[in-house]
């Protein structure tokens, strides 16, 4: 299906220039939320939205070092070469094409997906879904692969724990059966990132994470891909339920949606090899923000229903033009792509709740 990209280009152009991240560790959402725009059908507002977004962002990076693409692995997680990132992932796509590109990093950066909050993984997603609907590669395209990819590789964040999908619990137990941070756990860092890293200090956590078996295992089926897609669907409804139930860090429990979901986009390009680590990487991040960010396992929402009927795409979109936050964009433009999938109106309902907070959020701060 080829889609319009005239108004993504043209918000990337308004963007050319800029770096990752601002204000010290926040990502650049601008190409992500661009891309989503388009997705959900009001691209007309894309370049508009960048041209008022860009203020708020810091140049980019300027790079200092040739980095070897061979000997990589002592520059993972160096954000003070995130301008030699950037030039190294730029020289791969001049040289091989993006698919290639993709597959070869990929495998490279997955145990990392924790980076910048996720938001590595997530901007990569974006400028793959770009890409893969695009009549030819176009350059501005290409370099938002790169970019997404090295500032992946310089935010580089492991978890603790290398799940497999191969324990013997269903989701609401393995999710209930999680260790918490405390309220009181000090941060290391900033923002999610920062309270990511406290989990090296709780106590078994990776074990926790052992426990979870999917209801169709990808391990003991014979289409691994189809168990993979229906694993991502457990772990995103069951993110949507935690978002729903948790007040207190709506931009988190976002991200504990935004990230399964983008690495659903990616799975088709991935070698078959790497689809199931994926999806395991997935629920690593999933547990990782509960267990960070939801202190007390009992309220988790797990078996959140609601009686009411599910907003409509349309009041939907009259929520994100409304608000123009970028994490409502994206959030939105997820759970709508999700329920699609899957029917599941607890997305939608996440979507609307989750509005509501950033706009609570927003008037608090004017």
């Amino acid at each position: 299906m080829r889609v319009d990209l005239r108004p993504l280009l043209a918000g990337l152009e308004v963007l050319e220039g800029t770096g990752p991240e601002f204000e010290g560790f926040l990502a650049n959402h601008g190409p992500m939320a661009c891309e989503a725009l388009v997705t959900l059908g009001v691209g007309d507002q894309a370049p508009g939205w960048a041209a008022r977004y860009r203020p708020r962002l810091d140049g980019a990076a300027v790079p200092r070092f040739r980095l070897d693409p061979e000997d990589y692995r002592s520059a993972l997680g160096r954000m003070d070469l995130l301008g030699d990132w950037i030039a190294l992932l730029r020289r791969e796509v001049a040289e091989r094409p993006w698919p290639t590109v993709l597959t070869r990093w990929w495998p490279r950066l997955l145990p990392g997906l924790a980076a910048a909050g996720m938001h590595g993984v997530i901007r990569t997603a974006h400028a793959v879904r770009a890409l893969a609907v695009a009549a030819e590669p176009h350059p501005l395209l290409v370099d938002e692969l790169a970019q997404g990819l090295a500032y992946w590789a310089a935010r580089y964040q492991r978890l603790p724990g290398n799940p497999t999908l191969t324990g013997t619990v269903p989701l609401p137990a393995a999710l209930t059966g999680l260790p918490r941070l405390k309220s009181a756990t000090p941060s290391p860092g900033p923002g999610i990132t920062g309270r990511l890293v406290a989990l090296d200090r709780l106590t078994g956590f990776a074990a926790a994470l052992d426990r979870y078996r999917p209801a169709t295992p990808p391990s003991l089926v014979t289409d691994p891909d189809v168990a993979c897609q229906a694993t991502l669907d457990e772990l995103i409804s069951a993110a949507a339920r935690v978002l729903i139930a948790r007040p207190d860090a709506p931009v988190a429990f976002c991200h504990a949606i935004t990230a399964p979901a983008a690495i659903r986009l990616v799975l088709p390009h991935l070698d078959s090899t790497q689809r199931v680590p994926s999806v395991a990487a997935a629920w690593q991040v999933l547990g990782a923000v509960v267990a960070a960010f939801a202190p007390s396992p009992g309220d988790d929402g797990l078996d959140w229903h609601s009686d009411r009927p599910a907003p409509q795409r349309g009041v939907l979109l009259e929520r994100v033009q409304d608000s123009g936050d970028e994490h409502v964009i994206k959030l939105t433009e997820a759970t709508l792509r999700e329920h699609a999938r899957t029917g599941d109106d607890v997305l939608l309902h996440a979507a609307t709740v989750f509005a509501d907070r950033m706009a609570t959020l927003t008037d608090r701060m004017t």
